[in-house]
């Protein structure tokens, strides 16, 4: 059955169909369906495997995730539609600011990147994941052409000549012409396919939740440097009147462990003081939440009928905000592809066509990858050699204009 099936709540009677779709995308995070409603836009049929439930953007609640959408992905979104959805949610970052912290004996470092400086008015947008999804959600609800299975979960597939046969957890079968891994670090998609995983484990954990404070953020996302790692708050939209900003804390495990047992008010205390005061009093708008660190990244894009993307390909450390920045730039590479071969009568999931993704993918994902884990290994270090060469680099950077703007044009541009 072809583009009959949207939002289905798995049950009995969804055990007892054989769906059929041109691509069955595991994963409803915002990279999954994102995918899903490009390609479904353009025609292809479409089924979308989503573990979580769905949410309309009305009943989203508030939590400490929050993604930096740089320019070219808030470009991606626009083209999408999906935008206007979004847009009130969302606040602009004009200035980048960064502040090395390390030393409690030596005045701080400060260097800002300001926006204008490489032509633009801001360099992006911090937006609320959860409602980023809704809208994704929501837009994909008016595509006829997508079959949206929520809560559901692969349990296999297999390649059987030119097709991929796919059973979820209730036993309910699918075909496809490819299967795509959008299912996250611990993907089973790609642990079917058998493709390998590398991954690094920093011993850091990231602290995240939305603070009230009383002075305004001016569109300034913070970083400070320091040892256990970086301490960002990144700016959001006034709520009835109070300025808000998210924060990502990152600490070893056995800190972030001890944080997160705090009481409110020490918690808060902790959050003031890493603050310097540059946002006034500060309060706890949302609980915080706590998740690993790590970096990996898939030995391979591709397996026979299957490519992957997004957390299934890449996992990086959140300084430089360019996770999600990454994924998004794997959907308009794979979407491209996997049309351009369908309008032209060829077979999507095929070598040839999965291949052209591996190659177009491969650079700019290895860059990011492995400079985002240098650059964490860098940071997070309290080396004094390190620590003198990161002062030194950032009042170096500071003084050469023509610098700061390549390493500007470098964090928002794909490699």
């Amino acid at each position: 059955m072809r583009g009959k099936l949207r939002f289905i709540s798995v049950n009995s009677v969804v055990k007892a169909l054989m769906i059929t779709a041109d691509i069955l995308i595991i994963g409803g995070g915002v990279p999954g369906l994102s995918l899903a409603l490009k390609l479904g836009r353009a025609g292809a049929n479409v089924c979308v495997i989503d573990t979580e439930k769905v949410i309309k953007m009305k009943d989203v609640e508030l939590t400490g995730r929050t993604v930096a959408l740089w320019d070219g992905s808030v470009q991606i979104l626009r083209d999408a539609g999906l935008w206007d959805f979004v847009a009130d949610y969302s606040q602009p970052i004009e200035t980048l600011r960064i502040i090395d912290d390390s030393s409690k004996r030596m005045e701080p470092v400060i260097i800002d990147f300001e926006a204008r400086d490489i032509g633009l008015d801001v360099f992006g947008y911090n937006v609320p994941v959860a409602r980023l999804r809704a809208a994704l959600v929501e837009a994909i609800a008016s595509v006829k052409t997508i079959n949206h299975i929520a809560p559901a979960r692969l349990k296999d597939y297999c390649v059987d000549g030119g097709r991929v046969l796919a059973t979820l957890e209730d036993d309910a079968k699918i075909e496809a012409r490819v299967i795509i891994g959008a299912d996250g670090r611990r993907s089973i998609t790609r642990s079917i396919a058998g493709i390998d995983v590398s991954e690094q484990d920093y011993g850091q954990s990231a602290i995240t939740c939305i603070i009230n404070h009383t002075k305004p953020h001016l569109g300034v996302s913070t970083e400070h440097h320091r040892p256990g790692g970086p301490f960002t708050t990144v700016p959001m939209p006034d709520v009835d009147g109070q300025h808000q900003s998210a924060v990502v804390w990152m600490e070893q495990h056995d800190t972030a462990d001890q944080f997160m047992r705090f009481d409110k008010q020490n918690f808060e205390s902790a959050l003031q003081e890493r603050t310097r005061g540059a946002l006034g009093k500060v309060t706890l708008a949302t609980n915080p939440q706590v998740w690993p660190i790590i970096t990996q990244h898939s030995h391979a894009l591709i397996a026979p009928r299957c490519a992957l993307m997004a957390e299934a390909a890449h996992v990086m450390s959140p300084i430089g905000a360019q996770g999600l920045n990454l994924s998004l730039r794997d959907v308009v590479s794979l979407s491209d592809i996997l049309l351009n071969a369908m309008q032209v009568g060829e077979d999507a999931g095929s070598e040839k066509i999965l291949k052209a993704y591996g190659r177009q993918r491969r650079g700019d994902i290895q860059s990011r990858v492995y400079g985002i884990d240098l650059l964490n290994r860098f940071v997070s270090n309290d080396k004094i050699t390190l620590r003198a060469l990161r002062r030194l680099g950032l009042k170096t950077l500071d003084g050469l204009p023509m610098l700061k703007e390549i390493a500007m044009m470098h964090a928002l541009k794909p490699s």
